[in-house]
């Protein structure tokens, strides 16, 4: 009986024991779970699971540095804008992530990529067919543009019904912008009456000033961008056209881009992404950055 009881009390002792490791390695567990992410459990449960410090991996993002108010660096030296502050916020949703920033000019941000010093590129991208052959982009955006608007010189007669009344015009683009694939493309397509590219890297204040000096004829913007150009500089030029280069069965958003093989990073980015979206975060964060949702076309 003595024995009985004796083998009853290791086996007691044996289990209290393995309770005891088991709650040890879970608070080693939880101690180690990467810093910012939700303690509760609360929106990053929807689309991760908990992991400890050793399965963290360091994303490397070039984000523009100068692209107010979207991504860039303050008098401070401190990131700021839109995007920026959505990735700081996608980044609390997965903790499987440790995003880096290398804030950056635009015409360096998809060398970075290619060169594989950065896993992701943010610079306000839009889509288009041609830059979607090269890099993986996201599915989810966090800014609608709903189409392009036309810039043109203060009391300017030109009249801009749809894309076919660029043709002959003189119009300024940024080098590898996504208007100048734009205008490219129409050129392309419309080889008796092509448009007049300018390629022009200057600032919008000097856009604008060879905007009302005649060097060229006009400026392909969106409606978000004139208002905020209207508030910074004055009512010096005129809108003609609006959604210009639209097309509701296409996307016309504002994505990330990946490199194809990161398809893993894109999905878990594009699911917390989309959480924002449905849980108004996006909204709301639009709203005071921007002035206005800009989001409304993109939930599902």
């Amino acid at each position: 009986m003595k024995k009985s009881v004796k083998k009853s009390r290791k086996a007691m002792m044996a289990v209290l024991t393995a309770v005891v490791l088991l709650a040890a390695m879970a608070a080693t567990a939880g101690c180690n779970s990467k810093s910012g992410a939700p303690a509760d459990g609360g929106a990053a449960e929807s689309t991760t699971t908990e992991r400890t410090v050793t399965d963290v991996k360091t994303i490397k993002i070039g984000i523009g540095n100068s692209f107010n108010p979207m991504c860039y660096v303050d008098e401070d030296g401190n990131l700021q804008g839109y995007d920026y502050e959505t990735l700081k916020k996608i980044d609390e949703l997965l903790p499987q992530y440790e995003f880096e920033y290398e804030p950056t000019e635009f015409k360096n941000i998809l060398v970075g990529l290619d060169t594989d010093n950065y896993d992701i590129a943010v610079h306000h991208y839009g889509w288009n067919e041609e830059r979607a052959k090269k890099y993986l982009y996201g599915e989810v955006g966090n800014f609608d543009y709903g189409g392009y608007t036309f810039r043109v010189a203060k009391g300017s007669s030109i009249v801009i019904g749809s894309e076919e009344d660029l043709g002959g015009l003189k119009i300024a683009v940024s080098t590898s912008s996504n208007v100048a694939y734009l205008t490219e493309k129409f050129n392309a397509d419309h080889p008796d009456n092509p448009i007049t590219i300018i390629y022009d890297d200057g600032t919008t204040e000097q856009h604008l000033a060879s905007l009302n000096s005649g060097i060229y004829d006009g400026l392909l913007s969106t409606s978000f961008n004139d208002s905020l150009d209207k508030a910074a500089y004055g009512d010096i030029f005129d809108v003609t056209g609006s959604g210009l280069f639209y097309d509701y069965e296409k996307r016309n958003g504002c994505y990330f881009i990946y490199n194809y093989g990161d398809e893993q990073l894109k999905q878990d980015i594009d699911a917390a992404q989309q959480e924002l979206l449905d849980s108004g975060w996006q909204k709301e964060l639009s709203e005071k950055i921007l002035g206005a949702d800009y989001t409304v076309n993109l939930s599902k």
